[in-house]
């Protein structure tokens, strides 16, 4: 009984490396479209995958920059000040006037429409010069001067900012967050 042989097969020494002919099955693989079609840097499917990725890229950054400069639109179109038509001829008018006088024009800032709280609940509240109004509600706004007041009617509340009308413009009024006293941080 001989478990381990005496005689192992005699080492080979290998003198080619080329591959063995391909058959058939292999020949029909050579036109497939998933193949690597080169070693060259921008051929077949690598010159595709490059222009998508650029393209998606510029897609991306033109819409990135429609967003901001709609945004910025956005925000300037909010801190100009809003001027506004006053009716007058039934305040200044004589009942047997046939012409209305001119409009008074009234310029409303910033700082007379103060937004100090918003809730986005139902219905949509908000603080709006210290007095609660909801989506279509109207608030009595004075001018600095105090001679004219102007009623504005809340059309919508949303996250961080109030759209007011007077029938013919609107005006947006963002939420004003206080900044806190000196005496309030201790």
């Amino acid at each position: 009984m001989e478990l381990i042989p005496n005689k192992l097969p005699q080492p080979r020494l290998l003198t080619s490396l080329e591959p063995e002919p391909a058959s058939d099955t292999q020949a029909g693989d050579a036109d497939s479209p998933f193949q690597l079609q080169g070693s060259r840097l921008f051929t077949g499917n690598g010159r595709a995958i490059f222009i998508g990725i650029l393209s998606g890229a510029i897609l991306i950054s033109a819409a990135g920059v429609a967003f901001v400069r709609h945004e910025r639109a956005q925000r300037a179109e909010m801190a100009v000040p809003k001027l506004f038509n006053v009716v007058t001829h039934a305040v200044s008018g004589s009942p047997h006037s046939v012409t209305p006088p001119a409009p008074v024009i009234v310029q409303v800032n910033s700082d007379v429409i103060r937004v100090t709280a918003i809730a986005l609940g139902h219905p949509r509240l908000a603080v709006i010069n210290g007095h609660a109004a909801a989506e279509g509600d109207t608030i009595t706004v004075h001018t600095p001067v105090h001679s004219v007041a102007v009623t504005l009617r809340v059309v919508r509340i949303a996250d961080g900012r109030v759209e007011l009308t007077d029938g013919t413009q609107t005006i947006h009024a963002r939420l004003a967050v206080p900044t806190p006293s000196s005496a309030d941080r201790q």
